[in-house]
């Protein structure tokens, strides 16, 4: 289990309502349909660098038999019976079958997308965002590959969600491991960690068994890749302060607040100059009294802004976050400078998180190097082997190895 102080974060930011529709339903307001509009968005530019990937949404019904034909051992599903879809069928269940069969109609060998929800058995407590029983967003790719080029392209995937947690300033490897092997011949999970250094997996990585291929009844080799709203969860676990919410700069709705007495003239043509830019700003009314100026700006600080613009006549100010540091400025921002603070605003939160990434696995010998012949006695056990391949030597006889993570299953 983890403190719910991130969840507390998430509501004074208008992420998400105070309580729920049940055990594992989170209510979603505006701010966080946004964030995960640009959470879907910062990784269909990832995956843009190699390809044109496709974003579709896919029913929230599928036929029960169709399912089964697939997942005939899966049990975290919930099924009911619809007349006027044709009888049993199964509730916002995996997309892969539905996606590969879209795929294989169309020819594509572009990856797909599919954004929505999932609705899954959640025995045992919840954590909003973190684990619920709907499960969303839920990103999930769908990739028809040659048998030749599946590692290829696997790691292509592999260096997309990478980047998608870089740009979400989030401390992150990828491992490979042989525990899920029914499932994916080959297997990559993507971890990174909580704020007190335990590990997490934030994403997974398959080229499909070929007892799936064939229910899937595809000729080509399967790439399922996927992830969750589980990330934004742990964008608010690692990155806020006394004032709230600190965002990185991808996710931010606004990226500059603007306070202001009254908008002149200047202030428009200013934040007009930014918005052509490409930098989000937003301007906040704010009464001349210091301790309404103070509100405004503590406002815009729960809601995760990385910066604040103070104007007061003549006189500028600007907030930066993590930790909180107000300077006078001489002039309004150009973008050039303003995207200068927002990288590094970017750069001081990962730089932040790295440093619990390591103390959390490297520093407490979770992360260690083993050769073949030291790997797995005494009774460690191997989560997984580095992904790339990190040579190193041997940390128990100093022979030739390479890292690899220890520790059992851990979600």
């Amino acid at each position: 289990m983890i403190s719910d102080a991130y969840l507390r974060t998430l509501e004074a930011a208008q992420f998400v309502m105070p309580g729920s529709y049940g055990r594992g339903i989170p209510v979603w307001q505006d701010a966080g349909l946004r964030a995960a509009r640009r959470l879907v968005a910062a990784f269909e530019s990832a995956l843009g660098q190699w390809w044109t990937p496709r974003i579709v949404e896919h029913p929230f019904l599928m036929p029960a038999a169709e399912y089964k034909e697939v997942f005939d051992d899966y049990t975290n599903v919930y099924e009911t019976t619809v007349p006027e879809a044709g009888g049993p069928c199964v509730l916002a269940p995996d997309n892969m079958p539905t996606s590969v069969g879209l795929l294989r109609k169309q020819g594509d060998d572009e990856p797909l997308v599919a954004v929505g929800g999932l609705l899954r058995v959640l025995p045992g407590g919840a954590q909003p965002l973190f684990r619920d029983r709907h499960i969303w967003p839920a990103v999930q790719v769908t990739h028809l590959v040659s048998e030749e080029n599946a590692l290829a392209e696997l790691e292509r995937h592999r260096l997309a969600v990478t980047r998608l947690h870089e740009m979400l300033c989030l401390p992150v490897m990828t491992v490979r491991t042989g525990s899920l092997a029914s499932y994916g011949r080959t297997t990559y999970l993507t971890v990174s960690c909580l704020p007190d250094g335990r590990p997490t997996v934030t994403a997974t990585l398959y080229v499909m068994s070929g007892r799936y291929r064939d229910r899937l009844l595809s000729d080509s080799e399967v790439i399922d890749v996927g992830f969750t709203g589980k990330l934004l969860a742990l964008v608010a676990l690692h990155h806020r302060d006394a004032f709230g919410l600190v965002l990185p700069s991808v996710l931010a709705d606004t990226q500059v607040g603007l306070l202001v007495e009254e908008e002149d003239r200047r202030g428009q043509e200013w934040r007009t100059a930014q918005t052509q830019d490409g930098i989000r700003v937003r301007a906040m009314h704010s009464a001349p009294r210091p301790y309404a100026r103070r509100r405004a700006e503590r406002r815009l600080l729960r809601q995760g802004v990385p910066l604040v613009v103070g104007v007061r006549g003549e006189a500028l100010r600007i907030a930066r976050r993590y930790p909180l540091r107000r300077d006078d400025l001489p002039v309004l921002p150009e973008s050039r400078t303003l995207h200068g603070e927002l990288a590094a605003h970017d750069d001081r939160l990962r730089r932040m998180s790295a440093d619990r990434f390591s103390a959390g696995l490297r520093e407490t010998g979770r992360l260690v190097a083993r050769c073949d012949s030291c790997a797995g006695t005494n009774g460690e056990e191997i989560f997984g082997w580095a992904v790339p391949e990190t040579e190193a030597p041997c940390d128990a006889c100093g022979a030739p190895g390479s890292e690899v993570l220890l520790g059992g299953r851990f979600y």
